[in-house]
């Protein structure tokens, strides 16, 4: 593990890169999931390719005490009607340590979706921990098309242990889905909540390695890449359940592009009254180099741009994804090339770059689409996709930043 304390006056960050991904020795290669932290202190994630069979992997980074953590390959994925290949999104854990997540293709090998010439269009999949040390994993759905397939989005669990997430196309219109997994006495049965058709209804709901939202009260929030009406921009949305068992969907705001936004790639999140907050990959009053925006839910989900992205002078540049809250309602974020915070003020939002990838300290780390993730004692962690201290162009690293 590579550790580097940066200072400026008073203040001082340290970077650590806690692992350096490297296909060549049989390790996971491009990271695909946010971290997920367990009460032990293990980390772990997803990586797109590697593995033993080169078709993805989920891995493990364990504290050794010294500061540094070792790396375990859980599961390597191998592909066809086996199990699922290529896995997205992001990992869930319950009480008894079990990992749940979903892979973009693979599940049946007749199917081909739309965005991989891979065949199958992704499975949904178990991992258990076994006495022996070993894990086992299981596939709890498998995909067909017509009920959703090439998932980027990972999974959330509400508190009847139900499963909900988006696939990017499939469904009745070929145009992406929403879906609940529920435990049954059979087994685990897979309901299409919403098909997306596409016009102002929204279409391709990537949410790209992250989740769809959910409050209090039942309701799934998320956003579509595309879709929306004529600017094809995509939109937000809500699902509400009815107690007939069906689910209507309520358009909360539609993305006009240009300097309004477009192509909401990585979902939404909310604050304890209900507002909602978001990302576009594009537009903006900049140079269209991404916005981060919130909807007031009193005001009927009017959008205000809280910052505009450029490339050119903005140090965290451009391509924002998911974001995430600390208990004093700053708003943290990774664009493709950085982490940055947002700070409310009486003049609107501030932005500070917490790192900026690509540097000597990384080792060149760089295209940040995983999310980060904090701890209480504000440490944040996370992986980048490409890039590290081995000098590969491909690989990527698990890194923390305390700021």
């Amino acid at each position: 593990m590579l550790t580097f304390v940066l200072g400026s006056g008073a203040q001082a960050q340290t970077f650590k890169v806690l692992h350096d991904f490297d296909v060549s020795a049989g390790d996971g290669n491009l990271p695909s999931s946010s971290l997920l932290a367990d009460s032990a202190g293990n980390l772990y994630g997803m990586t797109s390719t590697g593995g033993a069979h080169n078709l993805g992997s989920v891995y493990r980074l364990s504290p050794t005490g010294t500061g540094s953590f070792n790396e375990t390959i859980l599961y390597s994925f191998k592909g066809g009607s086996a199990d699922g290949a290529f896995p997205q999104g992001s990992l869930v854990r319950d009480s008894t340590g079990n990992l749940y997540g979903v892979t973009s293709v693979g599940g049946i090998t007749a199917t081909v979706c739309n965005y991989f010439a891979g065949p199958g269009c992704g499975v949904i999949f178990k991992l258990k921990p076994m006495l022996t040390g070993q894990w086992a994993e299981s596939v709890l759905h498998r995909f067909t098309g017509t009920d959703g397939g090439n998932s980027f989005a990972g999974l959330v669990r509400d508190s009847k242990g139900n499963f909900y997430g988006a696939t990017s196309v499939g469904g009745s219109a070929g145009l992406g889905a929403v879906y609940k997994l529920t435990h049954t006495s059979t087994g685990w049965k897979e309901t299409v909540l919403h098909s997306f058709t596409g016009g102002t209804d929204g279409a391709a709901p990537f949410m790209f390695e992250t989740a769809l939202t959910l409050d209090g009260l039942g309701n799934i929030y998320g956003s579509t890449y595309q879709g929306g009406g004529a600017a094809n921009a995509g939109i937000v949305f809500e699902l509400i359940p009815q107690t007939s068992g069906a689910w209507t969907e309520k358009i909360l705001y539609t993305f006009q592009g240009g300097a309004d936004g477009s192509e909401s790639l990585c979902g939404v999140i909310l604050d304890t009254s209900g507002n909602v907050y978001g990302t576009t990959l594009k537009g903006g009053t900049q140079i269209g180099s991404g916005t981060v925006f919130k909807l007031t839910a009193a005001n009927g989900y009017a959008k205000t741009i809280l910052h505009d992205f450029n490339v050119f002078t903005d140090p965290a540049k451009e391509a924002p994804h998911t974001l995430l809250f600390d208990a004093n309602g700053n708003l943290f974020g990774t664009t493709e090339y950085a982490l940055y915070k947002l700070t409310p003020g009486s003049n609107g939002w501030s932005e500070t770059a917490l790192w900026v990838f690509g540097n000597l300290q990384d080792g060149g780390a760089n295209t940040v689409y995983e999310p980060a993730i904090m701890d209480a004692q504000g440490h944040f962690w996370g992986a980048t996709l490409w890039g590290g201290p081995a000098g590969a162009t491909t690989g990527g690293i698990a890194w923390e930043l305390i700021p």
